[in-house]
């Protein structure tokens, strides 16, 4: 892991500069040795005003995102990858199942205007644009892991996660597998 972060942006409530992202601790119901850990800048604080806000507000973000990469697999899959790649300017989605080094993409199909639309507005309620960058459970060492790469009109965002997900990790690979016609997890 780096040793740096992302500096934080100014409070749109008062305007200070001192700012930092929120660290966000999974809650256990028993304390254990490793406990899953959320990182990233999904969230942030005031220190002067203590407000807090998202990293994105609003669907607007949603409308510049180009293309979509999302792989899951692990150790229990038998080294199998599933990756579903959806491209929403041009509305192709590929998937495949791949073991070990990544091919061609197997399948490819178009998605119809409704289809992208129905996509975005799943995405935008799954907040994953909000998801932190990474998502840890470091006492596990085998089990499973993803990976989710958002290309915008501007930049990209890398989001990974092993043995740990977001809350809305189920519904966002609900809406995958509807697009891409192949089972998701």
């Amino acid at each position: 892991m780096n040793e740096y972060r992302i500096v934080s942006p100014v409070c749109p409530k008062c305007k200070s500069k001192d700012t930092y992202d929120i660290r966000q601790e999974y809650k256990q119901m028993e304390p254990a040795p490793f406990q899953p850990v959320t990182i990233g800048n999904a969230k942030y604080k005031c220190k002067d005003c203590g407000h807090e806000w998202k990293k994105y507000r609003g669907r607007q973000i949603y409308e510049r995102i180009r293309i979509i990469d999302v792989q899951s697999g692990g150790y229990m899959d038998y080294g199998s990858v599933q990756r579903v790649w959806i491209d929403l300017k041009d509305r192709r989605v590929r998937s495949a199942l791949v073991f070990g080094e990544f091919n061609e993409f197997d399948q490819i199909a178009t998605m119809s205007e409704e289809s992208n639309e129905w996509f975005l507005a799943e995405l935008y309620k799954c907040d994953f644009v909000n998801w932190a960058e990474e998502y840890n459970h470091d006492g596990v060492l085998d089990g499973s892991y993803w990976r989710l790469t958002i290309e915008y009109d501007t930049h990209c965002e890398i989001k990974i996660g092993s043995n740990h997900y977001p809350k809305k990790w189920a519904k966002f690979c609900k809406a995958v597998s509807k697009v891409s016609g192949e089972d998701f997890y």
